[in-house]
């Protein structure tokens, strides 16, 4: 069997919530044309190994984004309105399984778990009507009988399976079938940008059926968490992104050294949402701060964006991302 009402939902950020049950999601609230929504977005697997697969595409360019932006508010139902719209983890070329990384619903530190990687999505749609947010999964309700048990609204309906679905087994082979893969997609409209989270357990195959999503058998899930890049000693802290005046030589980013050991940074590099680069020099001492000079090179916008840190191998081992309120105030340090 597959998903019984797959679809994507289109819809503006009201709100968010956190269920703290056996089962946790994140619960977003959608409005489209003045009618809520609740998006459940898992963020724990109920089998083992329960942290879930993790990407965040950013940016996201992929055909898929033309038909999303031209589709009216609310629920479409992609089998029978829009088979076009259809992802599919294994065979869609989103991605690959070797891009995911594991990722716990919550640990303590920055940028470690999947709240500090969707939530920061959902608070900027809070703050600026200007961004959509596209949820695929399976969709629920009306539910006449009952109002929305976190939000309030009445009647009742929502979206969930945000997720990959096919390639499980046991309890949830049900809900098996290829081309109708779960995932969150939000587009900046003042900026035609868009970013894409995909998430899957890691209990699924990836060798599937192309009919009927089932797993093949022949394909062994990842089981063991791959390491955790952004768990580095070197953090990024701050950054000055729209100073006064002449804004060449001004703009700053600024690390620091959780460890109790000295780093040396030779060979470390920072990187923009484009993935300009450059590359850093000196060491940092333990507990201290490195305010780093952004050279032309990189370009840090003032409408948003990304910075990244990387090692000399090329590991991603820091990831900030900021919205345009938050460097609207010239002059004043931006803090992650």
């Amino acid at each position: 069997m597959a998903l019984k009402n797959y679809g994507v939902l289109k819809g503006k950020a009201k709100d968010f919530a956190l269920d703290d049950d056996a089962s946790p999601h994140i619960e977003l609230l959608l409005e489209a044309d003045e009618v809520k929504h609740r998006v459940a977005i898992n963020v724990r697997s109920k089998i083992a190994p329960h942290d879930l697969l993790y990407l965040k595409r950013e940016p996201f360019l992929h055909p898929v984004t033309r038909a999303l932006h031209s589709l009216p508010q609310g629920l479409t139902d992609i089998r029978d309105q829009h088979p076009n719209l259809a992802l599919d983890y294994v065979r869609g070329q989103l991605f690959s399984r070797e891009e995911m990384e594991v990722a716990p619903f919550t640990r303590v530190g920055p940028h470690n778990d999947l709240r500090d990687f969707i939530e920061p999505l959902i608070q900027r749609g809070l703050e600026d009507p200007n961004l959509s947010f596209y949820a695929f999964g399976e969709a629920w309700g009306p539910e006449i009988s009952s109002p929305d048990r976190y939000f309030g609204f009445s009647p009742g309906r929502g979206i969930h399976d945000i997720h990959m679905n096919q390639g499980s087994s046991g309890r949830f082979r049900s809900t098996n079938g290829s081309r109708q893969d779960g995932a969150l997609i939000v587009h900046f409209e003042e900026e035609d940008r868009w970013v894409a989270v995909f998430l899957a357990f890691q209990s699924q195959s990836w060798d599937t059926d192309p009919a009927t999503g089932e797993p093949q058998g022949t394909d062994v899930p990842r089981t063991e968490p791959r390491s955790q890049p952004r768990r580095s000693s070197v953090a990024i802290v701050a950054a000055m992104v729209n100073p006064y005046g002449e804004e060449r030589g001004q703009e700053s980013v600024t690390l620091l050294n959780r460890s109790d050991a000295s780093v040396d940074l030779e060979g470390w590099r920072l990187e923009d949402r484009s993935h300009r680069s450059q590359v850093l020099v000196g060491r940092i001492g333990p507990g201290d701060t490195l305010k780093v000079v952004v050279n032309p090179t990189v370009q840090l916008g003032n409408k948003g964006g990304e910075i990244r840190l990387l090692s000399p191998e090329g590991a991603v081992t820091d990831r900030v991302s900021y919205h345009k309120s938050q460097v609207a105030q010239e002059g004043w340090t931006t803090i992650f």
